[in-house]
This record gives structure tokens, sequence and C-alpha cells, in this order.
């Protein structure tokens, strides 16, 4: 099968990331811009065992203990993958991590989630804070998907190596979307795809590719992907809105509102475009 190969770019400039990247919904794996963050060396299977052992987690209905959870991850294969703990808000979930991935990288502004002006957007989109992921060999993200409301994402790797398999947005015929997810395909494994059932995926080309240690992610919104973990993993993930992705946003939320509500969502989140068009224009 034919691979589409993705950009790397080491301490790329914030403008060229704008031009070449954001813009143009291009994904691109960023290096070079995480030094002063302290999870990178410090965050371990072992620190989140030592450190949080005794925490409760629940996994797809199931309940664990970190100290549990972990073991499993440090003994997971391919053929007996352990549970993938994913989405985690961090503020909720370990609060006092978040002093270990600062300063935010300036890839990730502007950020129109944020602020006063999103309050409504919170439940959905909680301001776009970081969530985290930590998996074992073997691992993966459940099905093949973009992320909701056409947010970018920016995924960043702390630990272990991560494959990722994407899709252009111009391949969505090919995708095979769910009738009632807009956001997610059919196709239960494409690993191993039924081409009697899904036919046209077999002309589909995929980007496939690894992400390391210290290595940013970006997932332009409405860009299919799925991830597996090579080795033991975690993961950071934020989502954004800006200029560059907000009338894809405005367009997913008004489509997937109550009839009543359409008038009244378009106009809010117009307006939230206006004021923050205004302020970074400004700045």
């Amino acid at each position: 099968m034919k691979v589409v190969e993705i950009d790397r770019r080491r301490c790329l400039p914030y403008q060229d990331f704008v031009r070449d990247y954001l813009f143009p919904k291009k994904p691109v794996i960023i290096s070079g811009a995480l030094s002063a963050w302290h999870a990178l060396g410090k965050w371990t299977p072992d620190y989140f065992k030592s450190k949080f052992g005794t925490k409760n987690l629940t996994i797809d209905g199931k309940k664990y203990t970190m100290a549990d959870f972990i073991d499993r991850v440090s003994s997971s294969t391919r053929q007996n993958p352990a549970p993938y703990l994913r989405n985690a808000i961090l503020e909720h979930f370990l609060p006092e991590l978040l002093a270990d991935i600062n300063p935010e990288p300036p890839y990730f502004l502007p950020n129109w989630l944020d602020g006063k002006l999103g309050r409504v957007l919170r439940s959905r989109l909680h301001d776009g804070s970081p969530e985290l992921f930590i998996g074992g060999s073997g691992a993966k993200f459940p099905f093949l998907h973009f992320d909701s409301y056409h947010t970018h994402a920016f995924l960043v790797q702390i630990y272990g190596i991560k494959e990722y398999t994407a899709f252009s947005e111009d391949q969505t015929h090919l995708i095979y979307v769910h009738p009632h997810q807009y956001n997610a395909s059919q196709i239960p494994d494409i690993e191993n795809p039924d081409f009697s059932k899904f036919p046209l995926f077999a002309q589909a080309v995929p980007m496939r590719f690894r992400l390391h240690p210290g290595e940013i992610l970006f997932i332009p919104g409405g860009l299919w992907h799925t991830a597996r973990m090579l080795s033991p993993c975690i993961t950071i993930s934020v989502n954004r809105a800006n200029a560059s992705n907000w009338s894809t946003l405005t367009h997913d939320m008004c489509t997937h509102a109550p009839l009543h509500m359409k008038p009244l969502a378009a106009a809010y989140l117009t307006g939230i475009r206006a004021f923050r068009t205004l302020l970074d224009f400004r700045s």
C-alpha cells in the first residue's frame, strides 16, 4: 500500500507554522519546542505508579488502581493489550501535573476556546485543557476519527513511541462515516479491514508515522486519524480553535444543534469570531 509522508520540522518558527501548516490545515511533526517541560524525563510509568499508585481509575467501564493499571501497561502486548487511559482532563484528574507541562508552545495559540466568551462551549470542549493518555504496547485508539467540531489537535509525546495512521479530509468518501457519529468511521479495524464490507477503503492512501518523546504532532481539524502504541506511552493532547478553523466549528455546532437553537448558536459563534479577530489584530 502506498503511504504518504508527513513533514518533520525542528524549531519551526511560529509564522512559518501559521503560513505552511495551520491555515493550509496540513499535519506536521515539530521538535525542539519543549526543552522547558519537566514532564520529559520525569513522567514514566514507574513515576505514575509510585506517586499515584492508590488513585482509582475507571477505563471503559472497569475500575483499577493506578498501580494495577501501570502493571498492566508494563506487561501489555499486541495479543493482550492493556486498557488505554485516554482523554483524562489533567486539571480534574491530576492537577498537580500541570506545572510540568509549561510554558505552552506558541503553536497552541491563539486559543479561542478559553476565557469568558467561550463559557458556553466549556461543557463540550473544556477550554482546550490538556488531556492525558497512557497506554501499553499493542494498545490503540478504538476507532478512526477526527476530533469533534473540527478542532485542531496538538499531540505531545512525553514517553514511549506511538504510531499514527491518518487520512486526509478529501478521502472522507472512502472512510465509511458512521451514520450516527459524523466524525467516526464504521471500519472496526483499519489494519485488517473487511474489503467485502468496505470496498472503497482499498483506495484510501494513508499517512503513517511515529511520534517520539519531545515531539509535537499537529493534527488539523478534519484529518482522520488513529494511533497504536509500539511501547508503553504517555501523551498529552490539547484541542484548539481559532480563525483557521472557526468556520468549520461553527458549521458543525449549528448543524448538530436543536432546530430552535440554530439561529442563537450561529449568532453566538459569529460574535466570538468578530471579537477574537479584533483582539488578535490588536495584539
